[in-house]
């Protein structure tokens, strides 16, 4: 049984995607799709899925998707404002063997000022997962997502695969989208 995670507002949903559903990404994007190294420290090669819900690959997800955000807010309703925010960003994400993203980082920043969540779907199982500076540990495991503030407070690399398999992510981001005057208070709190 995983430990219970010290860190606030992180949702997991074990299961998000079947076994079959993972390796049909995995099969799709490994065939279809010429990747390219994001960078040196990342270890990954990645595909950015443009347009995901047109993609043949990924559309059959957009129910579960779209079901996320009011996961996340049912369970932290303090974040509010969904109207306001959408995901957006979906990377499909390779590690070869011996490779994993090994610096400490958070997905907002100045280069993505606009990231609020971060969102990863494990499509393959490791005895090794996201770890966060304060300790805690995400496993990967298939099938498992895991939805996480953006900020410093959340800054994470992943663990090394002890086992030296090839990895298999699917990441995304949801960002604000629309922008609100600073005296607007909307009528949702």
């Amino acid at each position: 049984m995983e430990k219970e995670l010290k860190l606030d507002h992180v949702l997991i949903i074990d299961n998000f995607l079947t076994d079959i559903e993972c390796d049909r990404l995995i099969n799709f994007y490994n065939q279809k799709h010429n990747f390219r190294v994001e960078d040196k420290e990342a270890g990954y090669e990645g595909y950015i899925i443009a347009n995901y819900f047109d993609d043949p690959a990924v559309s059959f997800m957009k129910e579960k998707m779209d079901s996320i955000s009011y996961k996340y807010t049912a369970k932290f309703p303090e974040i509010h404002y969904t109207e306001y925010w959408k995901l957006e960003e979906l990377r499909f994400k390779r590690f070869k063997p011996g490779n994993w993203f090994s610096a400490w980082h958070s997905e907002h920043g100045m280069t993505c000022p606009h990231r609020i969540l971060g969102l990863q779907i494990y499509l393959s199982t490791h005895d090794c997962g996201t770890q966060f500076f304060r300790g805690d540990v995400i496993k990967s495991e298939k099938g498992r997502l895991a939805v996480w503030p953006a900020y410093f407070t959340h800054a994470h690399r992943g663990q090394k695969c002890p086992q030296g398999f090839e990895r298999y992510i699917l990441s995304g981001y949801y960002n604000f989208y629309k922008k609100v005057e600073p005296w607007h208070v909307p009528d949702k709190l």
